[in-house]
């Protein structure tokens, strides 16, 4: 057993592929048996392969004292499957499957899966799956325990949840913990949510209807939270690059996207029921401004002097 757990170039790659074959197996035969199988059965499909998948990578990497490739690839696809697998496991309980408690129930239980092959075996991505999980789960509870709220309320809970994620994220760099720009990739990604939520609540309630609720008659989307958009869009992609971190970079690019998705086609107006001005003035004029003269500020500034040499002392013998 401790041989078949040592690294090896041609078994990791048998390992990852049989692990991730035998995953997708197990989900398609999930999805053909749903209607034909009992609550029961259809949790051992999914149950067996996550626990030996996560399991697999986790002992192994915990025997070996580092996460490997195949470590990371098995402990990625368990938790995945892991999804399908505390459903299944909630059904057949029989929590109802329309509830925001069930939904509570699957985020947190895959949040709590993930973090513990982070915190627990090392793996520092699992970081961002937990996180990512935690941000449903963060929602389901509180639509559960508010009445009916709207887009802007999940907006301001959304708020609260990124300034956590980025405190966990200060202490954890403070220590020097490989977890912290996961966390900053989360509580950007729940930033970014922030800044075009008002967009799904003009567009109809779309964000209820995830959550099972009505309408709900949120804030909507205004110049504030564009701005916001913006400004946490840019924040991110220089984090990244001070940082040296791909994933809050790669977010801010898309809030960045977004954020000239919404303005480009003048989203805003098009949901209020007015039609676009097509206007040079406005956001166009103003990034046209503001980035020229800061690219001219940044080709024209000459680096400080370098500092003067330090004076030599010498040692006087008597």
């Amino acid at each position: 057993m401790a041989h078949a757990l040592q690294p090896d170039p041609r078994g990791d790659w048998l390992r990852m592929l049989g692990g991730l074959l035998f995953a997708l197996g197990a989900v398609i035969l999930f999805l053909r048996k749903t209607d034909d199988w009992a609550a029961f059965p259809l949790l051992l499909v999914v149950g067996i392969p996550c626990v030996l998948l996560f399991g697999l990578g986790a002992l192994a990497a915990l025997a070996t004292g580092a996460v490997g490739r195949w470590h990371a690839v098995l402990m990625v696809t368990g938790v995945l499957l892991s999804i399908l697998a505390f459903g299944q496991l909630w059904d057949t309980i029989g929590v109802d499957t329309d509830s925001n408690e069930f939904g509570f129930l699957i985020s947190a239980c895959v949040a709590g899966l993930a973090a513990f092959g982070s915190f627990r075996v090392g793996a520092a991505y699992q970081a961002l799956l937990a996180a990512v999980a935690g941000i449903a789960a963060w929602l389901f509870l509180w639509d559960m325990i508010l009445d009916d709220p709207g887009a802007g309320a999940f907006r301001w809970l959304l708020l609260l949840l990124c300034a956590g994620y980025a405190a966990a994220a200060f202490s954890l760099r403070s220590v020097d913990a490989p977890q912290a720009p996961e966390l900053v990739t989360a509580a950007g990604i729940t930033g970014v949510v922030v800044g075009t939520i008002g967009i799904v609540d003009e567009a109809g309630g779309a964000l209820a209807l995830l959550f099972g609720g009505g309408a709900g008659g949120g804030e909507g989307q205004s110049f504030v939270w564009d701005l916001f958009l913006l400004v946490f869009s840019l924040g991110l992609v220089a984090y990244g690059a001070a940082a040296l971190a791909r994933g809050p970079a790669y977010v801010g690019f898309f809030g960045l996207f977004a954020f000239v998705i919404i303005q480009g086609a003048e989203v805003n107006a098009l949901l209020e029921g007015e039609s676009p001005d097509s206007s040079f003035a406005g956001w166009p004029l103003v990034l046209l401004l503001v980035g020229g003269a800061a690219l001219a500020a940044g080709l024209m500034l000459r680096p400080p002097p370098p500092a003067p040499p330090e004076p030599e002392t010498y040692e006087v013998r008597t």
